[in-house]
């Protein structure tokens, strides 16, 4: 009620607006300065959260321009480095090609199922280390060094900070490495569905799977508030995300476990990317809702609010460096 009462007031101030704009004449500027008093009288009235988030969000953009032009610098340097995440990405392609070379499947599935599955699994994992790669750096350079406390300083969410004090673009490459192997891999698999329902639920799945990852690593990097290393958990759990990019079938029991429940790998690349290539060949075709992929929103929703609360409570537990 609240809501729809600030919208009325909104769409009344704003046609109030528009009638003294036709009536007296206005030059553009004024016109565009009257439209944005109207928006800023409506964020006003509808409460000080939305005010929060969208300032949130202009802070965000800001300091993601400025590590961006900084970056843009050096470009000779960010190729380089471009080239670097996507050889990654042609050594996983190379891994594959062996493994199906020596079998036509793999637990059922073919090449291509592979290879989508593969190429899924690249995206969030790029986005990840554009966005949120400075993470790696938390217990070495924030925690121990004590340089968390000019982040504390400002006021601003603290993670949002750490991620944008450093940017690797050239990260990206191996995003569209990931959507060039999607591509072919959904051109040979028969019957895949184009529609553009089915490829916006592709695009929920990824940013689901781009959460689940964010969520991982921001508990276990959360860890360095009561662990004090300078190596930290990240990069032992990091390399536990290869076994998402696999069928989980043949895996043992333990590892079933781990990667779907303890730390959710399997949901960053084969669950939600195989609701789009079908089953394995000779499975009963069963209804999609009971398909365990369609849970990934779900498991990044959760996830996201573990690791927020494990962030918060690190935070508070912070006592600076030095004794």
């Amino acid at each position: 009620m609240r809501r729809s009462a600030a919208l009325s007031k909104f769409f009344s101030l704003a046609a109030n607006h528009g009638r003294a704009l036709r009536s007296n004449d206005l030059s553009p500027r004024r016109r565009g300065a009257a439209r944005s008093q109207a928006v800023q009288d409506w964020l006003a009235r509808s409460g000080p959260s939305l005010h929060r988030v969208l300032r949130a969000l202009k802070l965000a953009w800001l300091m993601f321009t400025v590590v961006l032009k900084r970056r843009l610098a050096y470009r000779g340097d960010l190729l380089i480095q471009a080239l670097d995440e996507l050889l990654r990405g042609l050594v996983a392609f190379a891994l594959l090609q062996v493994y199906v070379s020596k079998s036509q499947d793999l637990a059922g599935w073919n090449r291509d199922q592979l290879l989508f599955v593969l190429g899924f699994s690249l995206v969030p994992i790029s986005f990840f280390h554009c966005l949120c790669g400075n993470l790696y750096q938390l217990s070495s350079r924030y925690i121990i060094n004590g340089e968390l406390d000019r982040i504390l300083l400002r006021p601003y969410p603290s993670y949002l900070q750490i991620c944008f004090d450093r940017l690797a673009i050239e990260d990206l490459s191996g995003a569209v490495f990931g959507f060039t192997l999607m591509a072919i891999a959904a051109a040979r698999l028969p019957g895949f569905d184009w529609s553009p329902l089915n490829l916006g639920l592709l695009a929920l799945m990824l940013a689901s799977a781009f959460g689940v990852v964010v969520a991982v690593f921001m508990a276990f990097a959360s860890t360095g508030f009561w662990f004090e290393d300078r190596v930290g958990m990240v990069p032992p759990v990091y390399n536990l995300m290869e076994f998402g990019r696999w069928p989980v079938d043949i895996y043992h029991r333990l590892v079933r476990l781990l990667i779907t429940c303890a730390i959710p790998f399997g949901f960053v690349a084969f669950f939600p990317a195989s609701l789009f290539v079908g089953g394995r060949a000779g499975d009963v075709a069963s209804p999609w809702w009971q398909h365990p992929g369609v849970w990934t929103p779900v498991v990044a929703a959760v996830a996201l609010v573990v690791a927020m609360s494990l962030w918060r409570l690190g935070i508070r537990r912070y006592n600076s460096a030095g004794n």
